[in-house]
């Protein structure tokens, strides 16, 4: 198949499970009452969120810094932080993108090998993975009757009161499940050589190496203590980012600290959906989310909208921005090397 006619479809492709996505969390809901939630916002406390979000983008810049560093190379964190934003930018163009985007910028500004810098995403997005199973759990630890309540009621209630009606049915999918697993074990055994020669296992195997080349190299850090506190520091800027947007909608302005913790959780697995920026996923497990702390649905859907609105914004017109700065700078470096 021609690559443009696949990119298209796959870029088709991620745009419709986007609409589908906002069409599942919008529907049934009154779009103009909305509307009328979103125009009666406190723009203050929009304007703090998005400023705390601007800093955390900036603290990701310096962060990746420390993992470039053993590298050999060292770009301006300036540098850095333009790349990140065309980075985020990218992603709202094209899901994953955004990685590929933000390194080929940063190897055209500073001449950082390109295999390099993707050997150090790969470090962040799995330290991002541990940082986030960490909140996840810390989450669950302090809400967890709240939250197990909600998971059964909405979740594994209906489920688990069929299966006991229907004593014959569990049994036959207890016994598939191990029939399954079983089958899938021996299959693998006997054929892991040629799984492991396919082109498919060699690109698994080349992640599963590239993660775990990453994770070795933090050991290389010269701060190690300060690599940490800025994961920690970033991690706790969206949490306030996502706590002081709260106050922007009259319906959300009594919720928590604790509160914001579980809605960013819940929003932080909601943009890594396989669609922009998000779009559409990010909506629905918010506005469901915030049914458990007594939020009506269509309040949920105002604050995930303002919320998402404001970031998708930010990015775009951010991103542009350090894309033509960067243009600018390049061009102009070019000027003066061409006079002297």
């Amino acid at each position: 198949m021609n690559q443009r006619i696949k990119s298209v479809l796959q870029y088709s492709l991620f745009i419709g499970l986007g609409v589908v996505m906002l069409y599942l969390a919008f529907r049934g809901q009154k779009i103009t009452e909305i509307f009328l939630k979103l125009e009666s916002a406190n723009f203050y406390w929009v304007a703090v969120a998005a400023v705390i979000t601007m800093a955390s983008h900036f603290v990701r810049a310096v962060r990746w810094n420390m993992l470039i560093e053993p590298l050999g190379h060292r770009p301006k964190n300036l540098n850095t932080f333009a790349a990140v934003l065309i980075g985020y930018a990218a992603n709202f163009a094209f899901p994953r993108l955004g990685e590929v985007a933000r390194c080929g910028t940063l190897t055209k500004t500073d001449n950082v090998p390109m295999d390099k810098l993707i050997g150090t995403v790969i470090v962040e997005r799995v330290v991002d993975l541990i940082s986030l199973v960490i909140i996840l759990i810390l989450t669950v630890f302090l809400q967890f009757n709240r939250i197990s309540s909600f998971v059964y009621d909405n979740l594994l209630k209906g489920i688990i009161t069929k299966l006991l009606a229907n004593t014959t049915t569990l049994i036959v999918i207890i016994v598939l499940i191990i029939g399954l697993t079983f089958a899938a074990f021996k299959l693998f055994s006997r054929f892991k050589q040629d799984i492991y020669q396919s082109a498919i296992g060699q690109k698994v195997m080349g992640l599963l190496e590239g993660i775990a080349h990453g994770l070795a190299s933090i050991s290389k850090l010269r701060n190690v203590f300060g690599f940490i506190f800025y994961s920690v520091l970033l991690w706790t800027l969206y949490l306030l980012s996502t706590y002081t947007m709260f106050f922007a909608l009259a319906s959300t302005a009594n919720l928590t600290l604790l509160t914001a913790l579980f809605v960013l959780t819940v929003g932080s697995l909601g943009m890594a959906a396989p669609v922009q920026g998000g779009l559409g996923a990010f909506h629905w497990i918010v506005s469901k989310g915030l049914i458990l702390y007594g939020i009506a649905e269509l309040d949920g859907l105002a604050y995930a909208t303002i919320s998402h609105g404001t970031q998708t914004l930010m990015v775009i017109s951010f991103g542009g921005l350090s894309f033509l700065w960067l243009m600018l700078k390049r061009d102009n470096k070019a000027k003066l090397s061409s006079i002297l």
